[in-house]
């Protein structure tokens, strides 16, 4: 992935090793070096100047050097405490599965999987793992055989377009797995099947021609090999929803400002995007038992993959975008587009670091009068994981797997993402150099300091698509929202030592619906830090976004709760001081609740979290964690 995709990723993974460190050792664990180098890493990609994409290229990678060795070091922790709970003699994760590379899977005769949920509730999803053509077969712990769907892979290549070695075929199954905990499947390649074989049922469609795909929930509709109309079966409601891939010409500077388009500053020379290809692009179908695709090529440097899993009530797009053509010395800002005849009145709404929906309007600031110079950088805005646009019957709802600049304001009933850029010019904003990154780079000393040279930067990401009545959109697009920051993590086992216990998880009862566990990790040698986060707006669901009350009582597996301290967010204060500080306003939720006690009985123990409240505790649990299999 780009820097703030590998980012993301790294964020999702320290929260599995602080879960699993946390579960195996216990607060013992509190001062693993291992997990504090990936830690530090990931909190000085936090940078203003790091994740934000605006340092010198040399910079970016070693940012990413930084949090790859800190990767390598806490895996090697999280092998010593994974073997702990599930047997074993070490554990591997495939870096580059995304790019189809995984050598248990691709060399491997037979094997385990050990699929990791760092949810607080069990997950049932669609796996999928590089694989060779042929018997690759999946069987779960009672050595029955699970189904599965071989799809062709994403292009294998790496950042910069080279060819990165990975499999032409993907397996997909399907997962299930419990809260906080693991499942372990077995896989084999050359078995005997007792299923039916499912390879890919591939169809090169004529351009003239209309595709399908649809399950009980969903309809996409495709015309002239594009995504033209969305179909939500529960309304019934047919939409409008054509997709585009544009660019937007980042600007040198113009009468009106010399302001060119750069690291700092999004500036197009016109309000017009340009198409990336004149006509249709090119699409195959492949369907099976698991899930339904199209594969669309858009010109040379652009292709997707949308699937619709055969349960889902979402669509999912892959793309992978680059390099772009900067031949013409134009630089580009490359967006996907969204079309629809959602009456959406000029108003759109983005996340808040992934928890509170903002609502932005066209050519409007709350605080104060705009006077609007810029019709299109004027109406964009971060998205860090969601946006939407709605209407009284339907609202389209995109996640994002990566920070990325969205609007939904700037035409009527239009919704687009930014997802890539190359800009030949500095903006003179504090970077220096244009955003233009190249494999290589020459040395800041010396002749010739910092330029770049080599093949350009390639992208992939996803976008989860929803289309849903207004009404119920919070109770699809927020679990999705969980699920794509925290993906199920395979772990591979070595195989001279397999696991004993195929399964496990941490939490003896489900937390509700609307509640998630964030943190598990080790504080110091006494405690635990936990923070449970309501996970729903004031107003977004009927019933999910209402305060929610439960026991901490008996939430740990065969552990039982000796003490709880609550604290501020950042765990550094107690909650009797946060209190004291606090200016006094009206918290949903919290106008009757009473401070959390430090006695662990039952009446104690209750929790109460109004809507997106996040409250942090210290715990300290019984010593010896007993297993609860599933």
């Amino acid at each position: 992935p780009a820097f703030k995709r590998f980012v993301r990723d790294t964020s999702s993974l320290l929260q599995v090793v602080r879960q699993i460190v946390a579960i195996a050792a216990g607060p013992t664990a509190f001062d693993d070096q291992a997990v504090q180098s990936l830690a530090e890493a990931q909190g000085v990609a936090q940078h203003h100047d790091a994740v934000s994409g605006t340092a010198k290229q040399h910079v970016t990678f070693d940012y990413a050097r930084r949090l790859s060795v800190g990767r390598s070091q806490a895996l090697r922790s999280t092998s010593y405490a994974l073997g702990s709970l599930a047997g074993g003699d070490g554990f591997t994760i495939c870096e580059l599965r995304n790019v189809s590379v995984c050598k248990p899977t691709q060399e491997g005769d037979y094997g385990e999987i050990l699929l990791w949920n760092g949810l607080a509730q069990n997950r049932s999803e669609l796996v999928e793992l590089p694989a060779p053509l042929g018997n690759f077969k999946i069987y779960d712990t009672h050595g029955k055989e699970v189904a599965t769907q071989s799809v062709p892979s994403l292009p294998s290549i790496t950042n910069y377009g080279r060819p990165a070695g990975g499999s032409n075929t993907t397996v997909l199954f399907k997962a299930d797995v419990p809260a906080l905990g693991y499942q372990v499947y077995r896989f084999a390649q050359g078995a005997e099947s007792k299923q039916e074989a499912s390879e890919p049922k591939l169809q090169h469609n004529e351009k003239d021609s209309r595709v399908v795909l649809e399950n009980d929930y969903v309809a996409l509709h495709f015309v002239n090999n594009n995504l033209e109309a969305i179909m939500d079966k529960e309304t019934p409601s047919v939409k409008r929803v054509s997709q585009s891939w544009l660019y937007y010409e980042g600007s040198t500077g113009n009468d009106e400002s010399d302001q060119v388009s750069g690291a700092y500053i999004f500036r197009p020379n016109s309000s017009d995007a340009k198409p990336i290809i004149t006509g249709a692009p090119n699409l195959t179908v492949v369907r099976g038992s698991l899930a339904d695709e199209v594969h669309q090529t858009f010109g040379s440097w652009i292709s997707q993959r949308i699937r619709l899993p055969k349960d889902s009530r979402h669509a999912e797009i892959t793309y992978t975008l680059g390099p772009i053509p900067v031949g013409d010395l134009i630089g580009k800002e490359i967006i996907t587009r969204f079309s629809t005849d959602i009456s959406n009145q000029g108003e759109c709404f983005t996340d808040s670091n992934g928890r509170e929906m903002i609502p932005r309007k066209l050519d409007w600031r709350e605080s104060w009068k705009l006077n609007q110079t810029e019709p299109v950088a004027g109406n964009y805005y971060p998205v860090t994981t969601s946006i939407f646009i709605k209407d009284d019957d339907a609202q389209l709802t995109l996640l994002t797997d990566v920070a990325q600049a969205g609007s939904g304001c700037v035409r009527e009933g239009e919704l687009e993402m930014m997802v890539h850029r190359d800009l030949l010019v500095d903006d003179n904003r504090g970077v220096g150099e244009p955003l233009n990154e190249t494999e290589f780079i020459t040395p800041y000393v010396g002749k010739h300091q910092g330029q770049h040279y080599g093949r350009g930067l390639v992208v992939r990401g996803r976008h989860l698509l929803t289309l849903t009545n207004p009404s119920d959109a919070s109770k699809v697009w927020r679990p999705l929202q969980d699920q794509l920051y925290m993906d199920l993590l395979p772990f591979f086992p070595n195989q001279a030592a397999p696991t004993y216990r195929k399964n496990y998880t941490a939490l003896a009862k489900a937390l509700p619906r609307n509640v998630q566990l964030v943190t598990l990790q080790p504080w110091d040698k006494e405690f635990l830090l936990m923070r449970l986060a309501h996970q729903y707006g004031k107003g977004e669901d009927a019933t999910l976004s209402d305060a929610v009350t439960f026991s901490l009582e008996g939430l740990f597996a065969g552990q039982v709760i000796l003490e709880v301290q609550e604290r501020g967010l950042a765990a550094t204060i107690s909650r009797k001081e946060v209190l004291s500080r606090r200016i006094s306003w009206k918290i949903d939720g919290e106008q009757d609740r009473k401070p959390l006690k430090q006695e662990s009985h039952s009446k104690d123990l209750e929790v109460t979290l109004g809507p997106l409240q996040i409250r942090t505790f210290l715990v300290k649990l019984s010593p010896s964690p007993s297993i609860l299999v599933v």
